[in-house]
């Protein structure tokens, strides 16, 4: 009887090991990396990557780097070229995510959409982009920048033109403005600085707002429900440009930089 038991004991757990090795198994995860040249001329990129990091720079020639992961399925190439646009796609197995690095010509515009995973651009002419979860950082760009995220953090530093952002739950720092700004926030602070003369216009549902314009003459509205508001710049109810600034919650700052 002691001898059955035993076995019975060595048996269950070499059962138990077995479902745990399975189970580790089940969570392992391969990868590789692959970088591919492409010949045709692009001028567009589009992005529709469901899940990994995004990043995307200008360069000489267009290259399509890739940190790809997944598990028992290897995917083929995810990237292709329609015309002159550049798309980059989602993995197509399960458990799979593939991290782009991406370099274009100068003055391409990028557009598209990741569900999660963080956006890194730099360089290039305009931008349209949307995040569900994940950081993006759009830098150096000459044209409009058009940013919409659910859950992360937007960044934005030296654009020539307009710029508007949309955050769910996530702070906003847009720095080295040509262009006017529009900015709204439903949870997150929110941080704007003009290098040119033009209109802001932030809203922050919860957290602090910080304005910086260059010298000029504004019109200014600005509305704190909760909070302090420290104008330095004044209002001129002339003025061709609006600074238009309303915090439910938080702090308000409206100053000349």
């Amino acid at each position: 009887m002691a001898r059955k038991a035993l076995l019975q004991g060595v048996f269950a757990m070499g059962v138990a090991g077995a479902v745990l090795l399975s189970g580790a198994c089940g969570m392992v995860t391969e990868q590789f990396a692959d970088n591919e040249a492409v010949g045709q001329t692009i001028r567009s990129v589009l992005v529709a990557n469901d899940s990994g990091a995004v990043k995307i720079r200008t360069g000489g020639t267009t290259q399509v780097q890739r940190q790809v992961h997944h598990n028992a399925d290897r995917p083929g190439v995810t990237h292709r070229v329609d015309g002159d646009v550049l798309i980059l796609e989602s993995c197509p197995v399960r458990n799979c995510w593939i991290d782009y690095d991406v370099v274009v010509p100068e003055g391409v515009t990028v557009s598209g959409k990741v569900d999660s995973g963080e956006v890194e651009i730099e360089g290039v002419g305009s931008v349209n982009v949307s995040a569900g979860s994940g950081d993006v950082t759009v830098r150096k760009v000459a044209g409009k920048v058009t940013v919409a995220a659910d859950s992360g953090r937007v960044e934005l530093v030296d654009i020539g033109d307009n710029v508007a952002v949309d955050v769910s739950s996530g702070s906003v720092k847009a720095v080295g403005l040509g262009g006017s700004a529009d900015i709204g926030t439903s949870s997150g602070s929110i941080e704007v600085a003009l290098v040119e003369v033009g209109n802001v216009r932030a809203r922050a549902d919860s957290g602090q707002v910080q304005v910086v314009v260059p010298q000029g003459k504004y019109r200014v509205n600005a509305v704190v429900d909760s909070g302090d508001l420290d104008n330095a710049i004044g209002s001129d109810v002339g003025a061709a440009n609006l600074v238009d600034v309303a915090a439910d919650s938080g702090d308000v700052s409206i100053r000349y930089g």
